[in-house]
């Protein structure tokens, strides 16, 4: 685990410095697959990410678990998310070049292992980097989907009042960090356009940042998020980190 991270917070370094494209894949899986599922993605799915990663083609990638999977039974309800990190829009143009050589990476036919008929694939965003915190070690993650009414000021709001609270923050009750990314495709007027994270050592500190009635009151007094998004996050999700590969030249 801290060789993983190790790994993780050299590569945060790097998204912060290059802006990079984040691209997330959510799947549903019915919860009589999901040891099936997550055993092909972590044995062999995972050495095909890590090989675009020693070849160039890929900065890092994440698996999730969301919290209720296994209990999900709505099939249009995620219960897991992949997070593919490019440096930038042409390697992510580029990513199909990720799967064609999974034959030779994983020395069997890629149908014999695939995940496709246990899971179905719902939708993938697209996002650009705006700011972030260095990552600290995490076990859990709260993404908050947004359609502020005025973007430009949430994102000031963002990066001037609520990452130095976060900042300042870091290492107390479980949170380990923040970040704010910027919804590229698809868009639409269904569509969240911004999209931030917190992250957690355990489940309990997450659970506790979700509760309403325990924000810092202090921090709230100087907020206009009820200007620039009057309607508040969109949604929601808890997720669990299940693995994290990457690695920064």
């Amino acid at each position: 685990m801290k060789q993983l991270f190790k790994y993780v917070l050299l590569f945060m370094s790097t998204v912060v410095l290059g802006q990079n494209v984040i691209e997330v894949q959510y799947r549903h899986v019915e919860s009589d697959k999901i040891v099936e599922f997550e055993y092909k993605e972590n044995e062999y799915w995972s050495k095909v990410k890590q090989a675009a990663i020693t070849d160039g083609n890929l900065l890092a990638t994440a698996f999730f678990r969301v919290a209720d999977a296994g209990i999900v039974s709505d099939p249009t309800m995620p219960t897991h998310a992949f997070v593919l990190v490019f440096k930038d829009f042409e390697q992510l143009a580029n990513s199909k070049s990720i799967w064609a050589n999974a034959g030779k990476v994983l020395g069997v036919d890629p149908s014999t292992v695939g995940t496709d008929r246990i899971s179905k694939t719902l939708m993938v965003q697209r996002y650009k980097l705006v700011d972030e915190l260095p990552l600290q070690e995490f076990k859990y993650a709260v993404w908050n989907y947004s359609k502020p009414k005025n973007l430009n000021g949430f994102i000031d709001e963002n990066i001037k009042l609520w990452k130095p609270h976060f900042k300042k923050n870091l290492g107390k009750n479980g949170f380990a960090g923040w970040g704010i990314f910027a919804r590229v495709y698809p868009q639409g007027m269904n569509e969240s356009s911004v999209l931030t994270y917190d992250h957690y050592t355990t489940l309990a500190s997450a659970m506790n940042a979700l509760s309403p009635m325990d924000y810092d009151q202090s921090i709230i007094s100087k907020s206009k998020m009820s200007e620039y998004d009057p309607n508040g996050f969109r949604y929601r999700v808890l997720l669990e980190l299940i693995e994290f590969q990457g690695s920064v030249e």
